[in-house]
């Protein structure tokens, strides 16, 4: 390890005089691909990072999106009968990184393990690289971070055991153990992430990540620079949406004159799924799209509880989530804590209506001028008066789709991506040398 310290530490002083400002960049990340807010947000960064430097991918799985690309060990894999990826930027440059499959935990832990030893195997025969760069806690050898997530924060939620439905069976339990075991362990691992030397830079989608960020792990908060996730104007917006929305609305079977909801996410707990339940209890005329990955059986049982399993479909991810924003009257999040919240930005590209909640990072660029702003995340009252107004008043309907495309054109994806290339010439250049932890005072009295 000393070795390849030295090696990346003579990469990053000479890199940027050696290609004339063009960098040789480790990305290390479990999977580059476009399905879930998080993972479009890290393609669409690394995607304009390849546009202008080397990239050495380091991930378990790649789903390439242009022609071009060169594949590290590609004859090896063939050899395993293991398809190579697809084709994608001719700068980047993949190397496979096996995980153990489940559970999630060792997956996790397996994939943080590999990619460190990946990482150092590649600069051994390569070289070095100039800046290793990660969109979170991803291998040990991290100088720059753009963070998506504090587990600290999931951890907390978790253990004060709101906003989930009980445990049914011995399934449920396992599941939900699991999580547990998961969020508390993680948060350990992001703990001494944050605060090792070797990271010197982290970027933050959002000013509630950041305060999230500084609060559970101790870094220096001017270490952290905010700069909002963004949106692609030309994937997401009104015309596309108009375009699809007969055709989603048939493929899906919604009624004519039925007013459907859309909620989506990964993680339905934070995300305040069980509110949701509540506020469907209250406006029997709603309808609800449940998109998520995770299996959703004990959601179900507490749907059919409550007496409205009759109004929810469960539907599967797509990386074409437009399809659902086609298909939807309006999207309802009121998530507990998040730390940016692509989905409902990428919907009020769209013109779809949003219900949204303060400590969600899209609040922070969003007025109620474009979108419903609730005062509390977890008040099933104010989110059920708010899904009415939203059903019951065209006129503000109206007036948010009118509105909120405009405002998510204000922010597209250089932003962030600005930011993080920026914190990475600088690492390159040798500016960044300072830890981010904050200074312990001594308050021993001698």
């Amino acid at each position: 390890m000393q070795m390849n310290s030295l090696m990346t530490e003579v990469a990053a002083n000479n890199g940027l005089a050696r290609r004339g400002g063009r960098l040789r960049i480790a990305v290390v990340t479990p999977e580059l691909h476009r399905t879930g807010g998080t993972e479009r947000g890290t393609a669409e960064v690394v995607e304009r990072l390849a546009r202008e430097h080397q990239i050495c991918l380091f991930a378990h799985r790649w789903d390439a999106d242009a022609e071009g690309a060169e594949t590290q060990g590609g004859s090896e894999a063939r050899k395993r009968g293991r398809k190579a990826p697809a084709t994608a930027s001719a700068n980047i440059c993949f190397h496979r990184v096996p995980v153990v499959p489940w559970p999630g935990l060792l997956r996790f832990l397996s994939f943080y393990w590999m990619a460190s030893r990946a990482v150092d195997a590649a600069a051994r025969r390569h070289g070095g690289f100039d800046v290793i760069y990660s969109p979170g806690p991803n291998c040990r050898q991290v100088e720059v971070c753009t963070a998506w997530f504090c587990q600290a924060r999931q951890d907390e939620l978790l253990r004060s055991g709101k906003l989930r439905p009980g445990a049914g069976n011995v399934s449920d339990w396992l599941r939900l153990a699991h999580r547990r075991i998961y969020a508390a362990t993680v948060t350990r691992l992001e703990r001494t992430f944050y605060r090792s030397p070797r990271l010197r830079a982290v970027v933050s989608p959002a000013q509630v990540l950041k305060d999230d960020l500084v609060s559970c792990y101790g870094i220096e908060a001017a270490r952290i620079v905010v700069a909002h996730a963004g949106v692609d104007a030309e994937a997401f917006g009104v015309a596309q949406r108009e375009e699809m929305r007969a055709q989603a609305r048939t493929a899906l079977g919604l009624g004519e004159g039925e007013f459907w909801f859309l909620f989506a996410g990964t993680d339905w707990v934070r995300k305040g799924m069980l509110t949701v339940h509540a506020a469907l209890r209250e406006v029997p005329e709603a309808r609800l799209l449940a998109v998520g990955p995770y299996d959703p059986a004990s959601w179900k049982r507490h749907a059919e509880r409550a007496g409205i399993a009759g109004r929810i479909r469960y539907l599967p991810p797509r990386r074409d989530i437009l399809f659902y924003f086609a298909a939807a009257d309006a999207l309802v999040a009121p998530s507990v804590f998040e730390p940016f919240g692509l989905i409902p930005l990428e919907a009020m590209a769209c013109g779809l209506p949003v219900i949204i909640t303060p400590p969600m990072g899209v609040a922070e660029i969003a007025t109620p001028e474009d979108a419903v702003i609730l005062k509390h995340a977890d008040d099933a009252a104010e989110l059920t008066a708010a899904m009415r107004r939203v059903m019951e008043d065209p006129a503000l309907r109206a007036k948010l789709a009118r509105n909120a495309p405009a405002r998510a054109r204000m922010h597209p994806w250089d932003a962030i991506y600005r930011a993080t290339e920026a914190e990475i010439n600088a690492v390159a250049s040798g500016e960044k040398k300072q830890n981010l932890v904050k200074p312990q005072v001594n308050t021993d009295k001698h």
